[in-house]
């Protein structure tokens, strides 16, 4: 995912892996393709270039136009914002444009590829924003039960996604939990 993400924020139409060959996934993924490299002539497997239709950026801040900045691990989120059609973004604190202005190195995502930007404090919860919130390792060590059995998973469903009115609610149950 991260080779498909990374060529299509590149505007690649592939990319290129060593680590698939000699395995069995070549043949069980029909998207992953041989491909020889023009300069030394080695096999090389590819992948296509992914371009999703809309990437969701958490950030721990952001200005009104979009600008984000992330710290700590921030896994693909570049990618996957560049690669997309549209991306929104979902920050724990929106400020002035002056904060993100001072403090550039951390802007990873410019608002000029963002088409909208949201206030949402534990939006990254039940993950972690390096600063704002620890993981919740609680709800990880649980999540390992509850998404093995069918039961567990629609009464999990019920209690936290469908039994709560707005995110408001959801971030006030988590609290008190």
């Amino acid at each position: 995912m991260v080779a498909r993400l990374s060529a299509g924020a590149a505007k690649l139409p592939f990319y290129p892996l060593r680590n698939y060959m000699g395995s069995d996934l070549p043949q069980v993924n029909p998207q992953i393709k041989k491909v020889a490299c023009p300069f030394t002539g080695e096999e090389l497997a590819a992948v296509p270039a992914l371009n999703p239709d809309t990437a969701i950026i958490h950030a721990q801040r952001a200005d009104e136009n979009g600008n984000a900045q992330i710290w700590g691990l921030v896994g693909v989120q570049k990618e996957a914002a560049f690669a997309s059609r549209h991306t929104i973004v979902v920050a724990e604190d929106i400020v002035d444009g002056s904060v993100i202005r001072s403090d550039p190195n951390r802007t990873l995502i410019p608002g000029l590829i963002v088409d909208a930007v949201v206030r949402e404090p534990f939006g990254c919860h039940p993950s972690y924003a390096q600063g704002y919130y620890d993981r919740d390792n609680d709800f990880y060590l649980r999540w390992r039960d509850i998404s093995k059995d069918v039961a567990q998973f629609h009464s999990y469903l019920d209690e936290w996604v469908y039994g709560v009115r707005d995110r408001a609610e959801y971030v006030v149950r988590m609290v008190r939990r």
